[in-house]
């Protein structure tokens, strides 16, 4: 048994609630495997700036994350006192309060999940991908934008567009993968139906549920390509709300050019 397996410190137990003064100096917190898969943003914040990060404060790493990780279950874990990484915490996720699948009755009679934030952000972008052509709050967002009428363009959606940026460890200084491209075709006479009509606007989107945080290197790509990608590209912050469903849902769509909220 290794000296990882034997330490016996507890998730949320730290060095502080050992008597440490979390404003004392530096605090180190390792992003541990079960946080990575739990969290992608945590497992992006890995790939881009290395297992162990180095903060101000107990208080500033619990803000970064935990408090700002859309991941229920993270905490932190004190850290092994014969570590080599000398690091004053460990990123873990908790075990979910679920039974384990032979501790359920026969499916018939039911089963429970938990609702993972993955899966709630999943639902919010399902809205979108449903549709191929004209989701209809981009076709009313685009009519209000371009204030031109929704009879005059049809709406192209892009499940899949491209990255934008490189990686920290390739030289660059953060990517990221939008959500959506929603490609804005006017209807012309050669055009009727706008399907390979001239481009009017492509709106770059990033679907949030509720107030979800974005990661650091989202902010500056969205940032820098909302500045610096034409009149023609809009980058846009798209925040669902699920509570009304299936029968209603809310959103609010705004340009990262005003800022990011």
């Amino acid at each position: 048994m290794t000296w990882r397996e034997q330490w016996p410190g507890e998730p949320g137990e730290t060095e502080s609630e050992q008597g440490n003064d979390e404003n004392s100096g530096p605090f180190k917190v390792a992003l541990k495997p079960s946080a990575c898969e739990a969290s992608s943003e945590i497992a992006a914040l890995r790939e881009e700036s290395g297992e162990i990060l180095t903060y101000e404060s107990e208080r500033e790493a619990a803000r970064k994350l935990i408090d700002e990780i859309d991941c229920p279950g993270l905490q932190f874990q004190a850290a092994a006192p014969n570590d080599p990484a000398e690091v004053d915490a460990y990123l873990v996720k908790l075990r979910d309060p679920e039974p384990s699948p032979t501790e359920r009755g026969p499916p018939e009679d039911g089963w429970t999940f938990n609702m993972r934030a993955q899966q709630v952000g999943a639902l919010a972008e399902a809205l979108f991908h449903a549709y191929g052509w004209n989701p209809p709050p981009i076709v009313a967002y685009a009519a209000k934008n371009l204030c031109i009428g929704p009879e005059e363009f049809r709406v192209r959606v892009n499940p899949a567009p491209e990255s934008v940026g490189q990686f920290e460890f390739s030289g660059g200084d953060g990517m990221w993968i939008p959500d959506f491209e929603f490609v804005v075709h006017r209807r012309t006479d050669d055009h009727p139906f706008g399907y390979r009509g001239p481009v009017l606007k492509r709106y770059i989107a990033e679907i949030k549920h509720g107030s979800t945080n974005f990661e650091r290197n989202q902010r500056t790509q969205m940032t820098q390509l909302a500045h610096e990608g034409g009149q023609d590209v809009d980058v846009l912050i798209i925040r669902v709300n699920l509570e009304g469903t299936p029968q209603t849902y809310d959103l609010t769509i705004r340009s990262v050019v005003n800022g990011l909220q």
